[in-house]
């Protein structure tokens, strides 16, 4: 290890605001996850990094890679900017087939299709080839690949779809973000592209479009129900810009290779009800096929004020999707995958088995765990949880029984003077399931994720508690049985000098 390394371990282990099972860089800036794929046993992450800097600026693609979609090895920078040329958003797929040519017909070729931004604001969708299973790469000498004279057109999705004569080719979807449209396009090698349909315009104005994803599921595990999803960014722009800031949307609907067409009811639905999920993509060639996302935990409005050193910005943990029938409507679903095992339920403990709750009751939940909670209220107005404890500061999870609605709420979670925005309260509507709340807590460093009516309902939020807030409570305005189990990802958490190891 060089010194260098040593002293980012140290600030790592002694950082307390960073996560220890969600991946952030060792230092500088990072925002979108790009190029997410699977191959070779590895999950490869790219993202937007600024490699000079914790602020937003010289765009490349930094490289990370795991085995578990836990642990995480960060690599040099994948694409680095150039004076030239800004390295924006994009997604990579495994040409199984070698349609590009750049195969040598053994070793499948990963090919990255990223946004250029040139020197005038012109953007434009660039290729980059590598034949090494993702560790070195190279633009292609013919860049860009589509150039439509536009400023805002960008973040390529790239997918493997049928046409409606069942031919397999490629398709990519991409927005013209400033005029809130998205662009369907088609290709039989990566490099020659055909306009097929636009998505859109509609919704509310004043937002730009980002990061579009597209991809089948089965409804209810059916594959005789086979439905598309439009995945979408919205961020608010101008001067009177909605203080919530960005967030994310989803459509159901169909898509026949040529154009998507959304479901008229319900239209938009809330991807994360939290302040602090953007830009979600899913991984391509993911093991078994299924669809497994990671999101940048942060918000446009203050991310370039969040008091995070020398890092800033942090990937979600990975969610496996599906679609599901929730009381007569196919919803998104959203739940930790698989590979998360390695936080091994045997490894954690039993905090409260069925207890009488009337009250108050403190917890020492900590500060990097999973958490299984459920709740009875046999009466109680108002059920909940505390996290990040520290001296007169928590972050607050708060469920009202009569109405449903379901709050995290970290107005008062410590340091709140990140932005004017920022104190905020979180809130979704929970119907109980046979007469019990069931919610799944991560509480990582700065982040808190909350999965709750069997991942119908997500929220994601930012909370810059004290170093020492490691404390914890469950609480019932009236009588209630709860039941909360710790997982943790690594030893001794509780010490504050010690926890993110």
């Amino acid at each position: 290890m060089t010194d260098h390394e040593a002293s980012i371990a140290d600030g790592v282990s002694l950082d307390p605001y960073r996560p220890a099972f969600h991946f952030t860089p060792a230092e500088n800036w990072m925002n979108d996850p790009n190029g997410l794929v699977w191959i070779d046993d590895r999950y490869h992450l790219f993202f937007q990094y600024n490699p000079e800097g914790a602020d937003w600026g010289n765009m490349s693609w930094g490289h990370a890679t795991s085995p578990d979609l836990l642990t995480w090895t960060e690599h040099p920078v994948a694409l680095p900017y150039r004076d030239d040329e800004q390295v924006f958003s994009g997604s990579v797929v495994v040409d199984h087939a070698n349609t590009s040519g750049f195969g040598d017909g053994v070793i499948p070729p990963l090919m990255a299709m990223y946004t250029s931004v040139y020197p005038d604001g012109r953007q434009a969708q660039s290729l980059a080839v590598s034949v090494d299973s993702g560790t070195t790469w190279h633009p292609f000498a013919g860049n860009p690949v589509l150039d439509r004279g536009s400023h805002a057109f960008r973040d390529p999705k790239v997918i493997r779809a049928a046409d409606r004569d069942g031919r397999e080719r490629w398709v990519m979807v991409a927005v013209e973000a400033e005029r809130r449209e998205v662009l369907v396009f088609s290709s039989d090698d990566l490099r020659e592209w055909r306009h097929e349909s636009t998505v859109g315009a509609f919704g509310p104005g004043g937002v730009v479009w980002e990061c579009p994803d597209l991809f089948p599921l089965d409804v209810d595990d059916d594959p005789l129900r086979q439905r598309w999803v439009l995945l979408l960014s919205i961020n608010p722009v101008g001067a009177d810009a909605d203080p919530d800031g960005s967030s994310m949307a989803y459509l159901v609907g169909d898509f026949d290779g040529h154009r998507f067409t959304p479901d008229e009811s319900p239209g938009w639905q809330r991807l994360d009800h939290g302040r602090d999920f953007y830009a979600g993509v899913t991984f391509d060639n993911a093991p078994d096929g299924r669809r497994i996302m990671l999101g940048w935990m942060n918000n446009w409005r203050y991310a370039a004020d969040i008091p995070t050193a020398p890092w800033r910005g942090a990937m979600s943990l990975p969610r496996e999707l599906a679609l599901r029938t929730i009381d007569g409507r196919v919803r998104l679903v959203q739940s930790l995958p698989r590979e998360l095992a390695a936080i091994d339920p045997a490894a954690g403990e039993t905090l409260l088995d069925g207890v009488d709750l009337d009250g108050v009751r403190r917890l020492p939940i900590g500060c990097n765990v999973l958490l299984d909670v459920e709740w009875e209220p046999r009466g109680a107005r108002r059920i909940g949880m505390d996290l990040l404890v520290g001296d007169g500061t928590a972050t607050r999870l708060s469920y009202d029984v009569e109405s449903g609605r379901l709050s995290l709420d970290r107005s008062n979670s410590g340091h709140v003077d990140v932005h004017p925005d920022f104190p905020s309260s979180s809130r979704a509507l929970v119907p109980l399931r046979e007469g019990r709340l069931r919610v799944q807590l991560a509480v990582d460093g700065c982040l808190v994720e909350v999965f709750a009516d069997d991942g119908a309902v997500t929220v994601s939020d930012q909370a810059f508690a004290d170093a020492d807030a490691v404390g914890g409570a469950v609480f019932a305005d009236g009588p209630s049985t709860v039941w909360v189990r710790r997982r943790t990802a690594l030893a001794a958490r509780d010490d504050p000098d010690v926890r993110r190891g």
